[in-house]
């Protein structure tokens, strides 16, 4: 995986103002950072539009209201600062972060961080994936509790893997570290229907198969099942990476044929690019 080279990234966002970046920080003695009562999106932003950015808002809120962080502030609020920092620092690629701190006085936070950047072989290749045991708090809000998916990341890394599946103690893969999880069998769409993250990128992958005749499948496929190379494809996606094909499982490789990854990879870019263009539209029409 790579990274957008350094840039010259200098604002943020506090609350309703704009401020350094430098200055976006919270003291530890605050019990809702102390205790990672939060919540966060991780926003796509290219040719400086934030791309699904209605569909990122509306799971910011519910993440939200599942931990009952009580706030003042609207969607159109939260769009609006984006929209103002974007043009401040004048970002036209990054992985803009917006977090909100529970609490008496909520505080939100949205600043750019760089776009990992995923090169042509891990798509046409597949990557390589390890199976993790453990199941994360609250799988369906998107909370800053993340010591979980540190720990299955940092194993991944020591065996050169992109991406670790977390393994519940039943024995089923239900999603990885950062990302969605899905299976091809024939004409099948495998994804756990419940206990895992709703991804946005999760979303479109599945509109985009039902397009192309797929049936989707709400199961939770069994690790022994990855290993035993009973699926036709594996995948996983994420908001950075789209739908990202998987060639190996711990130490069970795959035949590098991904079909229906590619298809529907190709198919969640180019709706990518329709909303990106609309939106673009948008704004020179309004200027």
């Amino acid at each position: 995986m790579d990274r957008e080279p350094e840039s010259s990234f200098t604002c943020a966002v506090r609350n309703l103002d704009i401020i350094s970046l430098q200055d976006a920080v919270l003291p530890i003695s605050n019990k809702e950072v102390f205790f990672n009562f939060s919540v966060y999106e991780s926003i796509k932003i290219i040719d400086s539009t934030a791309v699904f950015l209605e569909d990122h808002l509306d799971r910011l809120f519910e993440s939200a209201a599942r931990l009952e962080i009580a706030h003042s502030l609207t969607q159109a609020d939260v769009a609006g600062m984006a929209s103002r920092l974007l043009e401040t620092d004048r970002i036209s690629c990054a992985s803009l972060r917006v977090q909100l701190i529970g609490g008496s006085e909520p505080t939100l936070f949205i600043f750019p961080q760089q776009l990992p950047r995923y090169s042509e072989v891990m798509y046409r290749e597949g990557v390589s994936v390890i199976a993790y045991r453990g199941e994360r708090i609250m799988p369906e809000v998107k909370s800053n509790s993340l010591l979980l998916n540190y720990l299955a990341q940092r194993e991944a890394g020591r065996h050169h893997a992109l991406e670790a599946l977390l393994i519940t103690s039943g024995g089923l893969a239900v999603e990885g570290s950062r990302s969605n999880f899905f299976a091809v069998e024939g004409n099948r769409l495998i994804t756990p229907g419940s206990g895992v993250l709703a991804g946005v990128t999760r979303k479109y992958i599945l509109e985009s198969a039902g397009r192309i005749g797929l049936d989707i499948i709400f199961t939770a496929p069994r690790v022994e099942d990855l290993y035993s190379g009973r699926f036709d494809e594996i995948f996983i996606s994420s908001t950075s990476m789209g739908a990202m094909p998987v060639s190996q499982v711990d130490d069970c490789t795959f035949p590098h044929v991904f079909p229906i990854t590619h298809t529907l990879h190709e198919m969640v870019g180019e709706l990518e690019k329709a909303y990106i263009y609309e939106h673009a539209s948008s704004r020179r029409h309004s200027t």
